[in-house]
């Protein structure tokens, strides 16, 4: 029963790494592709971006692909 959690605390912590290391380069650069309203944002409304970005990155990986 360990290993299976510490499985699943290693992938829960892996997602939220990549989520981490995905925040930079999309409030950098993608959101202004995503969400063209938010070019020209500061760095406020982009920390309030961040949680949300970590949390939900795959979705917006693939909206930044498709644009």
């Amino acid at each position: 029963m360990t290993s299976i959690l510490t499985i699943l605390v290693y992938a829960i912590f892996g997602y939220f790494a990549f989520g981490g290391l995905f925040c930079l380069p999309f409030l950098g650069w993608g959101l202004a592709k995503v969400d063209p309203d938010a070019a020209n944002s500061g760095w406020g409304l982009k920390l309030l971006w961040l949680p949300g970005t970590v949390a939900f990155w795959p979705i917006l990986l693939r909206k930044w692909m498709r644009k």
